[in-house]
């Protein structure tokens, strides 16, 4: 059900941290190589993850013979989480300015960590797993999907550095822009999308329990 699965994608893919650490990255030595371990790491991460929340959601709703009934629970459970993520994002205090320090380089091990770590999935992102493991899809059209959606979700990482590779300095400077924009909108945009999706698949479960 990808008409499901890439709204919340690109909601989960609103992540200004992710945008700062690349902006970082491409201003430091060798910038497209260490942006890229760092990728990989996330990539790694998503993809291990996205087949592996797929095909466990498969067993559960599709194999299991009381899916109907179970389906609209996961729903429920992940409405309901999607919602509590974006109360606690709205209710936590904003983080006061970073002092400026030395910064070390990284090694390429802690970068591809560094990609793992941050990229390890939000609630959006599995919610867009849910979406597409409810798809009655084939195994290739389901490789295809994890694919994109993982695609979508990395995109505030991906994009700046495709960019940095045509066109270093306006890449930058726009990075730049974007970041500050997000430090006074990214919270809310994120508060919105995970509110939106989490009261739709609150009230499809609701239907389908009544």
């Amino acid at each position: 059900m990808l008409e499901e699965a890439i709204p919340s994608a690109l909601g989960a893919a609103i992540y200004p941290p992710a945008l700062l650490f690349v902006a970082f990255l491409l201003a430091r030595p060798q910038p497209r190589k260490r942006a890229l371990v760092f990728l990989s790491g996330a990539m790694a991460v998503t993809l291990g993850v996205g087949v592996a929340v797929v095909v466990l959601l498969r067993r559960v709703v599709v194999e299991n013979p009381w899916h109907r009934s179970i389906s609209p629970w996961i729903d429920l459970g992940l409405g309901l989480l999607l919602i509590l993520f974006a109360v606690v994002v709205a209710l936590r205090p904003p983080r006061g300015p970073k002092k400026s320090r030395r910064r070390r380089e990284l090694g390429l091990l802690s970068l591809f960590t560094i990609g793992l770590v941050m990229y390890s999935p939000s609630p959006l992102y599995l919610a867009s797993l849910h979406a597409i493991a409810k798809g009655h899809t084939g195994a290739t059209a389901t490789a295809l999907s994890i694919v994109l959606v993982a695609a979508i979700y990395m995109l505030m990482a991906e994009i700046p550095v495709v960019a940095h590779a045509v066109r270093p300095e306006a890449t930058l400077r726009t990075v730049t822009a974007i970041n500050n924009w997000l430090s006074r909108h990214g919270r809310a945009l994120i508060c919105v999308a995970a509110a939106v999706f989490g009261t739709y698949l609150v009230i499809s479960a609701v239907v389908h329990l009544v």
